[in-house]
């Protein structure tokens, strides 16, 4: 049983039965034994949250557990690692009377899904993009066929903002800072015409749909990097079985926790049997010079791709870029253009290769 409690007292918010009835309640009853996961700070937007789920029914082993409030109160994710661990009792238990509603496991209720962006378009002068069909809340099968875009990297790092300008749309909201702007697995569909021989080997368009994966942010002092790789990689294994690209993206200084918890990612997704099907995108680099971005880049790509094998093709690379995409730009610079095509070009390109599969 999961609760959240007060440190210097007995009041405590939890989702238990009370006179028959499942629900949020607060109360100051005395606890027994017990031991703390985490220990975190009475902030302004954990009251607010607490305030959202208070008095909450409709209670759930598997989709709206007590796990599912106490992880929400504290980090604003609704993840409950007991329907991820595949040994748990309670996955075992409930994972195939689920049957198609498996999707929704460690999904948003509807109540409490983080609002969306304004959906305004950034460049009206940009005509090459993805055109944004809107959000899923899951992949279904049909969705399988489609080229799916998979983006990992740290917390604020600008994996959402890569997305909005694959869109040219302010779809995903971006964090500030160190706070994440993404919570859960993101999922977000349009069209895009990839340059295709037809038969009398003429290059032609042809429509496909693409799949736009957000991920939680990697580090952000809330879930380790163990808890989110077991979070991610189960709900990737619930909605899709393949992967056409996989965008890492990071900025700054990349810490060693980073690079720890992104090469956690690199072994699930088999990064060395499938090195082209992965971009390395240094990215917030409005200030820096060109000789600075070559530099990021480089070292990004040294700090994650270090382990080059004896006889290994050198060709048998990721690709790698540096954008700079300024949140208060009105009008696509020659750079912005520049780094849109760059992107476009690391993101879109429909490989012949074998996809990764999950």
């Amino acid at each position: 049983h999961w609760f959240v409690k007060d440190k210097q007292s007995d009041w405590k918010i939890e989702f238990s039965q009370n006179n028959a009835v499942f629900h949020v309640n607060v109360d100051c009853n005395p606890v027994g034994e017990h031991w703390t996961r985490q220990e975190f700070a009475m902030t302004s937007e954990v009251k607010e949250r607490m305030k959202k789920v208070c008095g909450a029914t409709n209670y759930s082993l598997a989709l709206r557990n007590c796990e599912h409030i106490a992880r929400y109160i504290h980090a604003g994710v609704w993840i409950s690692f007991q329907m991820v661990n595949p040994d748990s009792f309670m996955r075992k238990k409930f994972i195939e009377g689920l049957a198609e509603k498996t999707k929704l496991i460690n999904t948003f209720p509807d109540e409490l899904r983080p609002a969306g962006e304004s959906l305004k378009t950034i460049y009206q002068e940009i005509t090459d993009f993805v055109p944004f069909g809107g959000q899923k809340d899951a992949l279904a099968e049909k969705d399988e066929k489609g080229y799916n875009i998979l983006l990992i990297g740290p917390t604020g790092a600008g994996k959402s903002s890569i997305i909005n300008h694959l869109y040219n749309q302010r779809v995903c909201r971006i964090g500030h800072g160190a706070k994440p702007g993404t919570r859960e697995l993101h999922f977000t569909q349009g069209q895009y015409g990839f340059p295709m021989k037809n038969k009398k080997g003429k290059i032609e368009k042809k429509m496909r749909a693409v799949n736009l994966i957000d991920t939680i942010g990697l580090c952000d002092n809330m879930l380790n990097p163990e808890e989110v790789k077991s979070f991610i990689e189960e709900s990737l294994k619930i909605n899709i079985l393949n992967i056409d690209k996989v965008l890492v993206v990071c900025y700054g200084r990349i810490l060693q926790e980073h690079i720890e918890a992104i090469k956690l990612f690199l072994k699930l997704l088999k990064f060395k049997k499938y090195k082209k099907r992965f971009a390395f995108i240094y990215s917030k680099c409005d200030d820096l010079t060109a000789e600075e971005r070559i530099e990021g880049i480089e070292k990004m790509s040294e700090l994650l791709d270090d382990e080059l094998e004896e006889n290994e093709d050198e060709s048998n690379k990721p690709d790698e870029i540096a954008v700079a995409f300024p949140p208060d730009a009105t009008a696509p610079t020659i750079a912005i253009r520049q780094d849109l095509d760059s992107l476009r070009k690391v993101a879109l390109t429909d490989l012949d290769s074998k996809r990764i599969s999950l």
